[in-house]
């Protein structure tokens, strides 16, 4: 069995689009994190984030057949393609 790992990290303000997403799909088991994305002034929009130089992000990892991922990440692009969302997929054997 192949397995594949996505990592979803999104801005928080587009969490429970995402959430409402994965589990109208069928996928109620992953896992969420909490974390910064630290860039360039351009990138940050209000006026702490561009003193600490980061911007609040989520992160969602699932854990799925390598087949599934592909199709959830083609699904995520396309459904949400206007939403600040990337997608990295990373192929994984369990021990």
């Amino acid at each position: 069995m192949s397995i594949k790992g996505l990592d979803i990290y999104f801005e928080m303000g587009v969490k429970d689009a995402l959430v409402d997403f994965l589990l109208s799909r069928g996928y109620d088991d992953f896992y969420f994190f909490r974390c910064n994305r630290y860039s360039a002034g351009a990138f940050l929009i209000s006026a702490e984030e561009q003193v600490s130089a980061r911007r609040e992000f989520g992160l969602f990892r699932l854990f799925l057949e390598e087949q599934d991922a592909d199709v959830l990440a083609s699904d995520i692009k396309s459904t949400l393609r206007d939403k600040s969302i990337k997608i990295f997929a990373h192929r994984l054997e369990e021990l």
